[in-house]
């Protein structure tokens, strides 16, 4: 004697659509955080960027500082903010400093003492974006 239950479930092609739109809303979320975040980070990055009194190579004074941008990946839920090419290509001599330079002849080319302008900047906004991150994934959502 066997005997056969039939289940039907009503209502699951709109739950999967909901889900599916809960999915976007929080990714468009996401994406707007990983923005504004960046574009705090490039401004103060920007305000703290040291400009040379006299220029010392080529280029003009303040190309450090204007070369400091954003670049998106992952459809924007990821993005890093960097001195980009060419003209912040010695970045990380003014964010790390250099020991005391000769040349061949032996020539004194002195030293650069660091100052760090990206580091500090990227940790101070480090633990807001992560509360904020956490807020919006952490969240319990009715669906």
């Amino acid at each position: 004697m066997s005997r056969t239950i039939d289940v039907n479930v009503e209502g699951t092609e709109a739950t999967v659509q909901a889900i599916k739109l809960f999915d976007m809303e929080t990714r468009k979320q996401l994406i707007d955080l990983v923005k504004e975040t960046a574009g705090n980070i490039r401004k103060s990055a920007r305000a703290r960027a040291p400009i040379a009194k006299t220029p010392v190579s080529k280029g003009a004074r303040g190309d450090l500082k204007r070369s400091i941008r954003a670049k998106y990946f992952d459809g924007g839920l990821s993005a890093t903010v960097v001195p980009r090419k060419p003209k912040g290509s010695h970045r990380h001599l003014v964010e790390y400093g250099t020991a005391s330079r000769r040349t061949k002849s032996g020539a004194n080319r002195g030293r650069m003492p660091k100052m760090p302008f990206m580091g500090p900047e990227e940790h101070a906004q480090d633990s807001v974006y992560n509360a904020k991150v956490k807020g919006l994934v952490d969240r319990d959502k009715t669906v």
